[in-house]
């Protein structure tokens, strides 16, 4: 990742919610909108990188017989642990070296791309394409705000749905936005492409 996993890490050590997410009005409605771009089924198998403290898991997990979710800060994963959702485990784990095995009904990388290193991302995008099962779905969600990234939400959006728009021409796109952020679902099999 372009930040490290210790810098995150200090940031739930000092502030245990540094972006407000449990308390937050408008981080609630951006969980709710992003996830109303899932199709109206329940997934197997679905995988969160980037999961923080569990959060919007704790939503996910509702559409879900199986949730792994992913962070690679120590303390968010003890907090998500905190949670107790019952279907979900959570691990401490960077993508893409620790991208787990198997193939994932839904993939949600909410607010996670644009941190990743070039190389990386090209390395996760290939991942995702190979890992989402014939019919998933890929949520991705970006914030339009300064990251201290080199790439911005709307640049790893285009090369995320590019890469598997290539692999999987029959699909559909769902796509959601407010001022400040950018969310699209990638649904596989789909009649047609609805944007992208």
């Amino acid at each position: 990742m372009s930040r490290d996993a210790a810098s995150f890490d200090r940031l739930y050590r000092e502030a245990g919610d540094p972006w407000n997410y449990e308390t937050s009005a408008y981080e609630a409605e951006k969980y709710a909108r992003c996830l109303a771009l899932l199709p109206p089924r329940r997934f197997p198998r679905a995988l969160e990188v980037g999961c923080s403290i569990g959060v919007m898991s704790e939503t996910l997990a509702r559409h879900c017989d199986s949730l792994l979710g992913l962070d690679f800060a120590p303390t968010a994963i003890d907090r998500a642990k905190t949670r107790g959702i019952p279907n979900a485990r959570f691990e401490v784990a960077a993508v893409p070296q620790d991208w787990p095995e198997g193939q994932w009904d839904l993939i949600v990388l909410s607010e996670v791309l644009y941190y990743l290193s070039a190389t990386g991302l090209e390395d996760v995008l290939r991942l995702i394409v190979d890992s989402l099962a014939p019919d998933g779905v890929c949520l991705v969600a970006g914030y339009l705000g300064p990251t201290e990234t080199t790439l911005t939400a709307r640049d790893v959006e285009a090369l995320l749905l590019a890469a598997l728009s290539a692999d999987r021409p029959k699909h559909d796109i769902r796509r959601d936005a407010a001022p400040t952020w950018i969310a699209a679902a990638f649904v596989c099999g789909g009649a047609q492409s609805s944007g992208g």
